[in-house]
């Protein structure tokens, strides 16, 4: 699995705290209105949708980002 780095910017004065984690627990993690920070360009999480699976056992995590 690729590791990606994932930054949450607060908003207080504390510094970018930056932790790199792979995608399955980049969805758990991630909350709308934080920052994804790549090289070249910074994305905003819009929106995050729980999606079940067809069994209902499991489900499916929808991250959206601009």
């Amino acid at each position: 699995m690729e590791n990606q780095s994932f930054g949450n910017i607060l908003q207080s004065d504390t510094p970018l705290s930056t932790t790199l984690v792979g995608w399955d627990e980049f969805r758990k993690l991630a909350k709308v209105g934080d920052i994804i920070q790549e090289p070249g360009r910074a994305l905003r999480i819009t929106e995050k949708v729980f999606e079940p699976t067809a069994s209902g056992e499991q489900f499916a995590i929808h991250i959206y980002a601009r």
